[in-house]
């Protein structure tokens, strides 16, 4: 999800969140580590109650000592939806990375749970994330700066805020460090949904741009130095918005069929 989230006149975004964490019957783990406000968790346990999930509760910690209690791991071995707040994504790296709750996290997503999160919660879902950096509508050294995710996934790297804080230039770089990645831009108040790591699915009123770097020719990344601009040959890019589909195995993009024809 790419932050600002309209949680009171459109809710679509954290509706088709408790959807897939099971309806009715969704029960919910919040991680609000991100933020700097003391009241961040709570207000997600009343928005996802009052939105219809069964049960939500918010892990209220926010150093690494108080990581890992056994009434913490029962609730996320029994979790059927793991959310992550918006804040700032290094808050979450540093107190859950390496603690006994990352690998229950990590087995919690492999045996079906659906994991997600707004903003800096969208970026550390990846393997290497995007920790920092700034806008810009090319790519620049020193444009982005990495560091290490909770790696739901290492397919995908997650920029949030994407369109309304000009920030292509920053996921091209991302993307042309590594060709094998593909970049993910989400603009607020939507959400791209990753199935099995192959299939994006678009939820929300704004758009997700896909950055695929599979049939780059050439780049120069490796070598500009001083903040230079960085040139990239045959970079593609999919700007996809409500039901568009991409398919990460084919690499191709669909959007729904709308008529074109008038009775």
């Amino acid at each position: 999800m790419g932050g600002a989230l309209d949680e009171v006149k459109k809710p679509e975004v954290l509706m088709e969140f408790i959807r897939l964490a099971g309806g009715k019957m969704a029960r919910i783990v919040i991680f609000p580590q991100a933020s700097a406000r003391r009241e961040t968790g709570r207000e997600y346990v009343d928005l996802f109650k009052s939105f219809g999930a069964k049960n939500a509760v918010s892990l209220e910690f926010r150093t690494r000592v108080e990581a890992g209690t056994r009434e913490q791991v029962d609730l996320v071995r029994d979790a059927t939806g793991i959310f992550f707040s918006g804040g700032t994504q290094m808050r979450i790296s540093v107190t859950l990375g390496g603690s006994r709750l990352e690998p229950e996290l990590l087995a919690a997503y492999r045996r079906g749970c659906i994991v997600g999160g707004t903003s800096a919660g969208a970026s550390i879902l990846s393997k290497t994330m995007i920790a920092n950096g700034r806008g810009g509508p090319s790519p620049r050294e020193g444009i982005v700066q990495f560091s290490a995710g909770l790696g739901f996934t290492d397919q995908f790297v997650f920029d949030q805020h994407f369109r309304q804080r000009d920030r292509l230039g920053r996921l091209m770089y991302a993307v042309a460090t590594h060709p094998g990645t593909f970049g993910v831009g989400i603009d607020e108040d939507t959400a791209a949904v990753v199935e099995d790591e192959t299939r994006l699915s678009v939820v929300g009123v704004g758009c997700v741009t896909v950055v695929d770097g599979a049939e780059i020719g050439a780049t120069d990344v490796a070598d500009v130095e001083n903040r230079g601009p960085v040139a990239v040959s045959n970079l593609r890019v999919h700007v996809l918005t409500k039901g568009c589909v991409y398919d990460g195995t084919t690499r191709t993009a669909s959007l729904p069929h709308k008529s074109l024809l008038v009775d």
